[in-house]
């Protein structure tokens, strides 16, 4: 327990990958980092150390254990969990959510306006997609040990490179969620559990009818570790909305049929090693026809601070504009946070 603790102190204050670097990135880190570090994982030793445990030793043992590239890997989500409760009540810190990145090359096989309004203008192929996802505690310690977040993540699609339409942005879609999480310390076999949240969320992209798109959810989200593998399973429930009286009609709901498209989970299957991560989502909506959608993303290394994403989407419900649509979408670009 007490090599975990100093394993999750040592990773706890670096920069925001920092907790998946390898050692030797570690030593790198400047002297007053370091210090802290240090300081973070003395204060989480002395709660844990035995009786007559001598605080000498405890500063001698902080300072010298150094985590494996393998036991880092291995706590990759605790690192996390460690890294966001030292830094989330920093005003000069922002917590990620999700992933938040740059993709400047983003190829789509199947490109469609879906808005009347610009039916009869070109559309490009290759756009950029970014995403900005980030999180903040709201209440501290309620329901046994839970904390209560909210969260805002907004994900654009933008035709930068259409010059014949003045480069516009072509969808941004708007998720607002207000969720309890727990961190989770059950074992059962080989399953750990890591996390366990549930929460609302909201999704929309922000435009009138006809084209307006949006849904809300109630969630559950479990998360376990089995070997060097972590398993995110997401159910959701549809809040129903009250169906429109006419195509025109502001109030209702926009997209029936949503559910049909993307499902009623996501599956997450996620592999670190070393600083990369490898990682799948499925969703499905459990019936005879089989729509859903995979996703998969594989970040890697550039430098110490940033980090290259690949990511590729196949299926239902890339943006939620073109919901309905088939697609399947080949990006590159810059992973500023990454998941694990």
């Amino acid at each position: 327990m007490r090599k975990l603790v100093a394993l999750l102190c040592l990773v706890g204050l670096g920069e925001s990958a920092a907790w998946a670097q390898t050692s030797e990135d570690i030593a790198a880190q400047t002297e007053a980092e370091q210090k802290a570090l240090v300081d973070a994982c003395l204060a989480d030793a002395v709660r844990e150390a035995p009786p007559g445990t001598r605080v000498e030793d405890l500063r001698a043992w902080c300072q010298s254990e150094q985590p494996s590239g393998r036991e880092l890997n291995e706590q990759s989500l605790r690192a996390r969990l460690s890294l966001e409760e030292y830094t989330q009540y920093n005003p000069f810190v922002i917590t990620p959510h999700y992933r938040n990145y740059i993709l400047p090359v983003s190829y789509w096989d199947n490109p469609q306006w879906n808005d009347p309004a610009r039916a009869a203008e070109p559309i490009d192929r290759i756009e950029a997609k970014f995403q900005i996802s980030i999180k903040t505690p709201l209440v501290d310690d309620i329901l046994g040990g839970s904390t209560l977040y909210g969260a805002f993540t907004s994900v654009s699609f933008w035709q930068v490179y259409n010059v014949d339409v003045s480069k516009p942005f072509r969808e941004t879609n708007y998720q607002p969620e207000l969720f309890l999480s727990r961190p989770l310390d059950w074992q059962l076999g080989p399953i750990d559990s890591e996390l366990l949240s549930f929460g609302y969320m909201h999704q929309s992209n922000g435009k009138d009818v006809p084209i307006s798109r949006s849904w809300e959810r109630l969630f559950l989200n479990y998360i376990m570790k089995t070997g060097s593998w972590y398993v995110s399973i997401k159910p959701w429930w549809r809040i129903p909305e009250d169906k429109k009286e006419s195509p025109t009609d502001r109030t209702g709901d926009d997209n029936p049929d949503i559910e049909h498209y993307l499902g009623h989970f996501e599956l997450t299957l996620s592999r670190p090693f070393r600083n990369h991560v490898a990682e799948l989502m499925v969703r499905n909506n459990l019936r005879s026809d089989n729509k859903g959608a995979a996703q998969i993303d594989y970040s890697f290394p550039l430098t110490r601070r940033f980090k290259g994403l690949v990511q590729i989407f196949t299926g239902y419900g890339d943006s939620l504009i073109n919901y309905d649509d088939y697609e399947t979408r080949y990006s590159i670009g810059i992973l500023l946070t990454d998941s694990l």
